[in-house]
């Protein structure tokens, strides 16, 4: 996480209330929401993030976004479809937030010709056209440091696959040690699952001891690379570039010898 030397506002939200830092002297902003960091970016919209660059980078080794667009639900400061945009792809958000889309254009430079609806994902996906299809779908929606339940079934996987054209989803989770052997049985299940469909789930993760954001990989995703670092942020390349090259996909669905609960 970025540190900064920040001034500091806050929005009203009835999803909490949402505080916004700025660095003075390099722009950069940093968005926290329910005592969560949910965006960090520089004065250009890129992310301090290294799961986002690890999105970007499994992104920009498909084909999402160049015929079928790449649906985000969960927006924050935007950075990751601020991104996708800046590199010609198309990309669309979902959140329940209001407030949030505001924030993104006012203080993290999302272009203002990037579709945003608001709505529920769930609800999202179920209403719109059937016809409509996606190149992928990214789910980096958070409520304080939890992904809202209903995103966490199979069902839901079900769902995204049926939007999808060719593609896959990925969502971004927050494994811990109090969530970990739960968020197991769900890999297992949407394993099962995709199995069925001649598909896999992979997971990529940071690996770190304790906490990590972990990324869920579920679809046509058997010829995803590591991700290398494609757009660096200001000020912080090498360090982003580290953290990257620490990353790994997980062996299997199996929990880390250091993440069993005894």
């Amino acid at each position: 996480m970025i540190e900064l030397a920040a001034t500091s506002s806050i929005a009203f939200s009835a999803f909490g209330d949402i505080t916004i830092g700025c660095d003075p002297g390099t722009g950069a902003h940093i968005y926290w929401q329910r005592g969560a960091c949910q965006s960090e970016a520089d004065a250009q919209g890129v992310s301090y993030a290294p799961y986002a660059h690890a999105l970007f980078g499994f992104l920009m080794q498909t084909d999402a976004g160049l015929t079928e667009p790449v649906l985000m639900i969960g927006c924050g400061g935007g950075s990751l479809a601020t991104m996708l945009h800046r590199a010609g792809r198309a990309v669309e958000i979902v959140d329940i937030d209001p407030v949030s889309f505001e924030l993104a254009r006012s203080h993290f430079g999302l272009p203002s010709g990037i579709p945003c609806h608001v709505a529920d994902g769930v609800s999202f996906l179920q209403a719109i056209n059937p016809q409509q299809r996606y190149g992928a779908i990214m789910i980096d929606a958070f409520h304080g440091s939890e992904v809202p339940p209903h995103f966490l079934d199979v069902s839901f996987f079900q769902l995204c696959a049926g939007r999808l054209q060719g593609g896959f989803t990925v969502m971004n989770v927050l494994e811990t040690t109090a969530n970990r052997v739960a968020l197991s049985c769900l890999f297992r299940a949407v394993d099962a699952w995709l199995q069925q469909q001649g598909h896999s789930l992979r997971l990529f993760e940071e690996g770190m001891c304790g906490e990590q954001n972990l990324l869920l990989l579920a679809g046509d995703v058997g010829g995803l690379s590591k991700p290398e670092l494609l757009m660096p942020p200001h000020g912080a390349a090498e360090e982003i570039r580290e953290d990257l090259a620490r990353m790994r996909f997980r062996p299997d669905l199996e929990l880390p010898s250091w993440g069993v609960v005894p």
